[in-house]
This record gives structure tokens, C-alpha cells and sequence, in this order.
């Protein structure tokens, strides 16, 4: 600071004054008088960190005293130095004191950050509603981490979900590992959209998409259709991969959400994923599962410029389309012949398209077999392709956590549900010019719009059709339920209104708001007061252990919010792309063309990647060196540090620790202390834990039990060597602990391996561990 150019501005005329200021001496005890300062002065502090940090303390001499005048007219002001040694700054953006925000700026603030504004967005607006604001954006994110803190207040990211989808009302069922407490599948529906099943359950589409959390889980979305056609969302599924067994978990609760024991969707629309296919022939044997026209095409499109010369091809995409849309079998085998002339000399691409598709899926996307389905005119996932889209709209980006991805999904939920019920109010009450004729009388606010004008342009037909059924086909009533071409003609020359009777009970459905009806034989399902007895007669039959493990279960039931699940560790980050192909580095699994499983089918695979459940825990996120933690460890360890990650100090940071190091997370900390207890108790290691423990063993169990998930007494902070012993047997690691005295953990429990995962962690300031 000698080398800086003395500066000296002298404001001590700005505060001189005789008047006398009215004001409380604050909290009783407080010393009469009050010192003002420059926020410059101070000593600057030199710091060898390495990083970017700055301070703004100069020595700045200013000071102003203000004492109590003694004839008590108030306050008056003394200067004792007016003068500062730098200079003073002509604007007030970026200063850390002025920029700060102020009661109304965080409210405004708050609402829009409820609406999901982006920061940059929230800042623009605060300067146009308050023009004298010098807030940074770096203000809006603290205080909209402040904000979601509060919220969250002490529970955990599993908790606070299910204490939102609880105040929300929403239906859902999550389970978990056996081994462990972390969250396995988790699915939720709104309770207006189990309605919306139960009046629309005829066809439903489903698909899984990707991106939409920071652990990377595949997103499972099933979507149904109103008589307005448009688009609602049934149920959201969290899985931690696509295999039959998880599919069938998943359409299992599903199928929990109709209300009738034999109600089923008559259709289910899907890519060609194998293992889905084969978990709806388990769950709904009854239901037709049709596959998406639109990616077998651009798989048969994709194959067909491995294979065919560039000329052929646009006459074999042409000649496809006239496979699969087909009329009926007779029809199918001539186009099949014909594309088999005309690749007569393409043989891959031809045997692809009959054993990929054909030969075992013909009856699921070509027009002669699905013309006869009620499929509703859904012969394509692309319900649920747009219903993901809008979500992603919603999300904004893909490191949230699944409070977040809740959140997206129920306010995405409540627009879609408005325009739901607006389409409805329209079919009712409003008319549309086509639909004027007394043709239509028995129809018009009875029958949906989008009926109607599917009605009117079958309509069209009838002048060529006449009432000869094998020229019209019937499409339209096979595949909608509506009058088609023949049916409409014999109307018209009969001069009858088309009757309401011929429209299927789908399209004349225009209410949500109706109670679900159960059937005579479902009653039972609802009624708990045998299973309430039992409970009760089992409860008192069991020793001490026995209730309190069954307590145990039951209040994870009857206290959701309270539960010990925890997310699934993070995965890896997939930020940035490969530049150089050949290049792939471990682990890093987006090292692909994104959209080559959408186009080109892999024999051995199923359409879309199945994400296999990672078995090895992932790295933490790591934070910048901190320099306050690494000087209180050894000298020869410091140099080998490459990095110190802090966790919360609330009297859970050693279990903190532990959990982000297993991949947890740090909010999986009541996880680390459960299974720690669990490991105290284990029936083949209690001979062990009796001679390392011996009289202190129920003092050890006693300091992982808590009452509340808040800050924790001293009594219940984590202490070695007892926790080192259970750390490094219950999760067969290494334990390294530094410290003033460090100490090592090995497992007793298991056999040296080269490959044992090493846990370190530091104990630090004499109290938090890191």
C-alpha cells in the first residue's frame, strides 16, 4: 500500500452542522455514542490463497462520533476526521452496502422468483419499478437461495418433496434399495389427472425422456387424451433404469389409479422399447400395444440410405408408406411384394425391414391391423414427445434437483389442466359455423367440437362413398367411434339428424368435475378397518424390538415428510462435448451422435439406450482450495491435498461428510447415521462391537439416534475411533481421518483388496468435520 499514490479528499464541511437528530440508543446497555466510519477503512489483508479475492480496506482515517446532546434536544454530530485517502466514487453499482437489497426489493424479488423468472429478468425489473436500485445480479441469486432455503428450512430434499406433493394432494408411491435408504423409483399423479384417467382411459401414450435432473435419472411420462383431444398428463415416473422389472413397478401403480378393478386402457402407444413391451403384456395383458409410426419410419428411412443406391430411395420410402398404411391384408401383401421387388437386390435392407418390424410387429403400426383398433386417431408418440418438450420449456435446465423437477411438472400441470377445462366450456357452449346444420342437431353441445369437425369432413366422403361399406372402409368408426362415410349417407338419404347414439361415449364426455363412482365389489379396497385391527393385534403380540421396528414402518407411512430416503448419488457431469472422435474418456457416456437411437436400430438393443443402475459412487463436486482448513492439517500431507470440500456445521457435518464422499449427497446424512445404527445392531457382528465397545455400546447407539432433523448437541456429533470402527466396516472402506492426531480405519469385517474405496476426511477449528 506505500507504493500507492497518496490521495486525500477532504469531506468534513459535508457534516458539519449544529443540528440535532432524533433517534434510540438501540438495545439497553449500549454505550451513548455512536462512531461512524468509512467502509475503507481497516487494514487491508494480504492472503496467499490463490484465488481472485480482493478487499477494499485502505486505512481510510474518517471518522464521525454523534453523542447525546446534554441538554437532550437529541443527537449531535462531531467530526472527528473529515478526510479520506482515496478517492470517492462517482457511481454506486457494485457497492456491496448501497447494492443491498431493500424490504419491498426482496419482495418483489421473492414473487417473481415463485414465477420462475430468471435472474437477469427479476434485475431488469427491479431497476424499472425502483430506479434508484444498484442491485448486482449477484444480489438476486443470494436472495433467491435464501428464499428456497427458508422454504426448505431443516428437511431434506426427499422430505420437502413429499411434504409438497402432500399439500398438493397428489397420489404417489416411492421405494427404495433393500440395502439402503436411497430412493430407487418414485411415481406421482394429480389428483385431476386420476380423474381424467378414469373418464379418458381408452388409449394412453408413453415415453420415456432424458435431461430433466442433475442425477440423470430416466423421466417415465404417460399422457392420455380428452374428447377435445388435447392432452393431459396421467402419471410422472423417476426410474432408476429402464428394465422390465422397473417398468412393471412403475405401470403396477399405475394401474392402482383406476378406480374400477376391471378398467384398463384398451390401447397403449410406445416406441418399440423391448422391456417396456414386454412390462405391458405383464400389467395389461388385455390392452393393445401399437408402436410409433413416426420412428419406424425415419429407422426404415435411415436404413434405407445405409442400403440403397441414391436414386432408389426416395421410390422405396414411397413404396414403404404404401405398406403401412395399408387398408387391409389383402392390400398389405401386394405393396409387400412390390417393395420386394424392388430391393431384390438390397437384401440387408429388405431382411431388416421384415424381421425388425413385419414379421413380428406388422399387427402394431400397418393400417390393415390398427384401422380396426379404437386407437382415437394416436398412431404416433408425438402426445407425449410435445408433453415432454413443454416440460423442459418448464424446467429450464437440467441440474435441478426433483423438488425442482415437482415443481416444473406441477405448474406445467396447472396450465394444462385450465386449457382442459376451457376446450370443455367451448364444445358446450359454443358453435362453429360448419356445425350449424340441423344435421347436426342432436350433436352440438353434446358431442365435442373436435368430434364434430372429424364428423364434417368424413362428410366430405359421402358423395363418392355413397353407402357402399367396402368403399368407405369404416375407418372412422373402427378408429374413432364416430359415423363414418356409409353411416353419414344413409342419414342423409333417409333425411335423419345424425343420432347421438352412434357417437362413441368418449367424445360426449365434457366435464372433469364428477366423482369418481367406485364398483359394488371395490368397496372393500378402501376400507382399513380390518387391516387397522390386525395391525393393532400384531403390535401387541411383539417384544420391545419387534414394536419399535414395526412403529418404526408404520410412522414412515403416517409421517412422509419425516422420512429417511434420500436422492440417488449425482452422476458424473456430461458438460462440453468431445471435440475429436476416438477420443472418449471413461465414464463419459454422451460421446454419441444424441439422436442416433431415434434413427437407426440396432439389432441387439431396443430403440431407445437403456440406462444400466451404476454400481460405482461417483466424485463429488469439488469446491476451490480452502486455505483456513489446509494449514490446520500436517505439514507432509498438505502438498498431497488437491482439494477441501466444507459441508453444513449444524452437528451433522461428520455423517455430512460421510454421505457426500458414499454419493449420498450431503443431505444424506440421516441415511449414514441409520445404517450405522443398523450396523451396531447386525446379529453377526455383535461379538466384535461387545469387545470394542464393552459397557459403552448403548452410549454409542444413543449418539446416532436423534428426535429432530435440526442442529445437533455435542452429545450427538460425530466421534472417533467409535464411528471409524462402524464407518470402514459398513461400507468396506478405508477411513483416513486428519487432524492434530490422525488416525487410519480399516474394515475388520472383509479381506484386504486392492481396490477398497479410501474415505478422507478432516477434523477441523476443533469442531466440524470436513
Amino acid at each position: 500500500m506505500e507504493n500507492l499514490p497518496k490521495i486525500c479528499v477532504d469531506t468534513t464541511d459535508a457534516f458539519m452542522t449544529t443540528e440535532r437528530f432524533d433517534t434510540e440508543t438501540g438495545k439497553r446497555g449500549r454505550s451513548n455514542k455512536i462512531i461512524f466510519g468509512c467502509d475503507k477503512g481497516g487494514k487491508h489483508k494480504i492472503s496467499d490463497s490463490g484465488t481472485q479475492s480482493a478487499s477494499k480496506k485502505c486505512g481510510c482515517p474518517f471518522k464521525i462520533r454523534s453523542t447525546p446532546a446534554k441538554d437532550g434536544s437529541g443527537w449531535k454530530i462531531d467530526v472527528k476526521c473529515g478526510l479520506h485517502n482515496h478517492g470517492l466514487p462517482d457511481r454506486l453499482e457494485g457497492h456491496s452496502f448501497i447494492g443491498r437489497l431493500t424490504t419491498d426489493e426482496k419482495q418483489h424479488v421473492a414473487d417473481l422468483a415463485k414465477r420462475h423468472v430468471a435472474p437477469r429478468n427479476i434485475l431488469l425489473s427491479l431497476q424499472d419499478k425502483f430506479p434508484e436500485n444498484v442491485t448486482r445480479i449477484t444480489q438476486v441469486y443470494k436472495h433467491k437461495s435464501v428464499i428456497e432455503k427458508e422454504i426448505r428450512g431443516p428437511r431434506s430434499e426427499i422430505q420437502h418433496l413429499f411434504k409438497l406433493i402432500e399439500d398438493a394432494g397428489y397420489v404417489y408411491w416411492s421405494r427404495k434399495h433393500d440395502d439402503s435408504e436411497v430412493v430407487k423409483e418414485i411415481f406421482w399423479a394429480h389428483p385431476d389427472s386420476v380423474k381424467l384417467l378414469n373418464i379418458f382411459s381408452i388409449v394412453l401414450v408413453m415415453d420415456s425422456t432424458y435431461k430433466t435432473n442433475k442425477y440423470r435419472q430416466p423421466l417415465f411420462e404417460i399422457v392420455g387424451m380428452t374428447s377435445t383431444e388435447l392432452t393431459f398428463a396421467v402419471g410422472f415416473a423417476y426410474m432408476e433404469s429402464e428394465q422390465t422389472e422397473n417398468f412393471c413397478w412403475v405401470l403396477e401403480k399405475l394401474k392402482e389409479l383406476f378406480v374400477k378393478k376391471d378398467m384398463c386402457p384398451q390401447v397403449i402407444l410406445t416406441d418399440r422399447d423391448l422391456a417396456l413391451m414386454k412390462a405391458i403384456e405383464v400389467v395389461f395383458p388385455n390392452s393393445i400395444n401399437l408402436l410409433c409410426r413416426f420412428h419406424i419410419n425415419k429407422n426404415v428411412g435411415a436404413k434405407c440410405k445405409q442400403h440403397v443406391v441414391n436414386d432408389l430411395q426416395k421410390t422405396i420410402d414411397t413404396l414403404w408408406m404404401e405398406v403401412v398404411w395399408a387398408s387391409d391384408e389383402v392390400e398389405y401383401g401386394q405393396r409387400l411384394h412390390q417393395i420386394e421387388q424392388a430391393c431384390v437386390d438390397y437384401s440387408g435392407f429388405i431382411n431388416y425391414v421384415k424381421d425388425t418390424w413385419l414379421t413380428l410387429h406388422r399387427h402394431r403400426f400397418v393400417g390393415a391391423w390398427i384401422n380396426r383398433v379404437l386407437h382415437l386417431g394416436n398412431t404416433t408418440t408425438n402426445r407425449v414427445e410435445s408433453a415432454h418438450w413443454k416440460l423442459k420449456q418448464m424446467l429450464g435446465n437440467s441440474i435441478g434437483d426433483m423438488v425442482k423437477c415437482w415443481e416444473a411438472m406441477n405448474n406445467n400441470l396447472r396450465l394444462q389442466l385450465g386449457n382442459i377445462r376451457a376446450s370443455f366450456q367451448k364444445s358446450f357452449y359454443e358453435v362453429e359455423h360448419a356445425h350449424v346444420s340441423p344435421f347436426y342437431g342432436y350433436l352440438r353441445g353434446s358431442v365435442s367440437r373436435a368430434a364434430l369437425r372429424r364428423i364434417a369432413e368424413e362428410l366430405l366422403r359421402v358423395d363418392y362413398v355413397g353407402t357402399n361399406r367396402q368403399i368407405c372402409g369404416c375407418t372412422l368408426r373402427t378408429s374413432y367411434g364416430l359415423p363414418c362415410a356409409c353411416e353419414l349417407g344413409r342419414y342423409r338419404v333417409g333425411g335423419i339428424r345424425i343420432p347421438i347414439d352412434v357417437v362413441h361415449v368418449h367424445w360426449r364426455k365434457l366435464t372433469m368435475e364428477v366423482e369418481l363412482e367406485i364398483g359394488e365389489d371395490d368397496g372393500s379396497e378402501v376400507d382399513m378397518t380390518v387391516a387397522k385391527d390386525e395391525l393393532w393385534r400384531r403390535f401387541r403380540s411383539l417384544d420391545v424390538i419387534g414394536k419399535r421396528a414395526l412403529r418404526s414402518r408404520v410412522c414412515e407411512l403416517a409421517y412422509p415428510t419425516m422420512t429417511t430416503l434420500c436422492p440417488p448419488p449425482e452422476k458424473i457431469k456430461t458438460k462440453g462435448g468431445v471435440k475429436k472422435k476416438g477420443k472418449k474418456p471413461a465414464d463419459y457416456d454422451v460421446y454419441r451422435d444424441p439422436s442416433y437411437h431415434e434413427y437407426v436400430d440396432k439389432a441387439s438393443q431396443s430403440s431407445q439406450r437403456q440406462s444400466q443402475p451404476s454400481q460405482t459412487l461417483k466424485k463429488i463436486k469439488l469446491s476451490k482450495k480452502q486455505p483456513q482448513f489446509i494449514v490446520q492439517f500436517p505439514n507432509h500431507i498438505r502438498s498431497y491435498i488437491e482439494d477441501v470440500v466444507n459441508v453444513e456445521s449444524d452437528g451433522n457435518c461428520g455423517f455430512r461428510a460421510i454421505a457426500s464422499l458414499h454419493g449420498y449427497g450431503e443431505d444424506g446424512w440421516s441415511m449414514v447415521r441409520r445404517e450405522l445404527g443398523l450396523e451396531l445392531i447386525d446379529k453377526d457382528r455383535s461379538t466384535l462391537y461387545d469387545k470394542l465397545f464393552s459397557n459403552r455400546l448403548s452410549a454409542v447407539r444413543e449418539s446416532l439416534m436423534i428426535e429432530s432433523f435440526g442442529s445437533q448437541p455435542p452429545e450427538k456429533w460425530m466421534s472417533l475411533p467409535d464411528m471409524g470402527y462402524l464407518i470402514a466396516n459398513r461400507y468396506n472402506v478405508v477411513l483416513v481421518c486428519l487432524g492434530n492426531s490422525c488416525l487410519t480405519f480399516f474394515p475388520m469385517t472383509s479381506s484386504h483388496s486392492p481396490n477398497v474405496s479410501i474415505y478422507c476426511i478432516g477434523f477441523v477449528n476443533q469442531n466440524h468435520w470436513v
